[in-house]
C-alpha cells in the first residue's frame, strides 16, 4: 500500500554532519520548509559553494537549494 507522505526532506551530494546537532537530523523529515532550511544549512561548513538541498517528498521537487542565489534573502535580519 502506497503512503501519501508529505514534508520536506534535506539532500546533498556532500555528507551532511552537525557538531551539535543529534544524529539522525538530516535524515528525518520535516513538516515545515522554514524549520528543514536552517537544518540543511548546518549540514556543509559552507553552504554557499557546496549545495544542500530542501526536496517536498510529496513532488520530489527541490524547493531550496543553498547555492541559489535567493539562498541569502530567505534569512535576511529584519
Amino acid at each position: 500500500m502506497a503512503h501519501n507522505m508529505s514534508g520536506y526532506r534535506i539532500e546533498s551530494d556532500a555528507p551532511l554532519t552537525s557538531d551539535w546537532r543529534p544524529l539522525g537530523v538530516f535524515d528525518q523529515l520535516y513538516d515545515d520548509i522554514e524549520a528543514a532550511i536552517p537544518i540543511a544549512i548546518e549540514g556543509v561548513d559552507e553552504p554557499g559553494i557546496t549545495e544542500v538541498r530542501v526536496v517536498d517528498v510529496k513532488t520530489g521537487d527541490v524547493v531550496w537549494r543553498s547555492t541559489d542565489e535567493e539562498y541569502e534573502d530567505h534569512f535576511e535580519e529584519e
